[in-house]
């Protein structure tokens, strides 16, 4: 009983315990309630006060252009151009020596022997670069060699460099372009051929 006596309230420590029970169940209650969409007006928020980084994307319209600024230093002078007369000449040849297609200009001067022909560009081809590959333009027969090209207009008494000797239209604008079979024999076959410069 004496133990009992001493466990009971006194009336400022009821009066403690009510105020703090309301004190936390309040708080607690304040912080699981979410605003409500819409609830924070201009009311709650200070004119000016928000940043930019507070909205979303998008959110904040874009203002007008500004004036165009000064125009800067001029750049240092490019390179210096060519003529103009930089081009690319090409041909797609049939195993016959009939042209298939082409950039324009290129004419067939003469088939030469078996895998060998002569064709004709219309200006000159010495010292420019010469591209030559295996085509399959009505030729789907046996797998290709190596295709190879050169000018022409080289001569016993008057030799050019990486030129070659042609039987006919030896000239400084006709080109040289031997294909071959798998083993390496000249043999009749389609090809592609280029001028560049």
């Amino acid at each position: 009983m004496r133990f009992i006596k001493r466990l009971r309230p006194t009336p400022g420590m009821v009066i403690a315990c009510i105020a703090l029970a309301v004190a936390l169940g309040g708080t607690s209650y304040a912080a699981i309630q979410r605003l409500p969409k819409n609830s924070v007006t201009s009311y709650q928020v200070k004119d000016f006060s928000l940043l930019s980084r507070d909205f979303k994307r998008g959110q904040i319209p874009r203002g007008p252009a500004g004036p165009a600024g000064p125009a800067g230093p001029a750049g240092p002078a490019g390179p210096a151009g060519s003529s103009g007369t930089s081009s690319i000449k090409w041909a797609v040849v049939r195993p016959d020596g009939g042209i298939v297609a082409q950039s324009g200009g290129i004419a067939f001067a003469a088939k030469a022997g078996s895998g060998e022909y002569i064709l004709n560009f219309g200006s000159t081809v010495e010292g420019k670069l010469i591209l030559a590959a295996g085509g399959y333009a009505n030729d789907n027969s046996d797998q290709r060699g190596e295709t190879s090209a050169a000018p022409c207009g080289s001569t016993s008494t008057s030799p050019v460099a990486d030129a070659v000797t042609c039987p006919s239209s030896n000239n400084g604008n006709s080109v040289w372009v031997q294909t071959r079979n798998s083993s390496g024999v000249p043999t009749d076959h389609s090809f592609y051929v280029a001028v560049f410069g």
